[in-house]
């Protein structure tokens, strides 16, 4: 089941504060300081959103590299095998084979979990900018310095 997509807000501006209206037609006056934890909000989600992008192509470097001595210790393992000599030898080698495409698998499937999070962050602060996006406009378009900080100008 798909959620309902996010519906916009409106706001104005005033000396007492940002009065927003929901679509559902509900009315809150929010303070400088809540429109500034909106944006970190929106800002903190979209930084997870980036972390989570790096992380998940570290996960595939790993996996790469787990891939690359499996196939390392293949080689040695023939090479051992063909000279004939380090039975405990060939039975380290394929117990390290085995551990690499353990760790591959692990790191395939941390891949995809962190992927998954990345997607979630960047949908909600994406959503949090259609909802909110009313309210950053009526403040960044007020001739007023309060309610908002000065950074909150800045930033937008």
């Amino acid at each position: 089941m798909q959620p309902n997509p996010p519906a916009p807000h409106t706001a104005t501006v005033d000396k007492t504060g940002v009065h927003v209206t929901t679509a559902a037609g509900k009315s809150r006056t929010y303070s400088g300081g809540e429109v500034m934890t909106l944006t970190q909000v929106i800002d903190l989600a979209e930084g997870a959103a980036t972390l989570c992008q790096s992380s998940t192509d570290t996960c595939l470097e790993l996996v790469d590299e787990s891939t690359q001595l499996a196939a390392d210790c293949d080689v040695l393992i023939a090479e051992i095998t063909e000279k004939g000599v380090g039975a405990n030898l060939i039975g380290k080698c394929e117990h390290l084979k085995e551990q690499l495409s353990l760790q591959a698998a692990a790191a395939r499937k941390l891949h995809d979990q962190i992927q998954g999070g990345e997607e979630a962050c960047r949908t909600a602060s994406a959503n949090a900018e259609v909802r909110h996006g009313g309210i950053f406009r009526a403040v960044a378009d007020s001739p007023l310095i309060k309610p908002a900080e000065r950074d909150f100008y800045n930033a937008r």
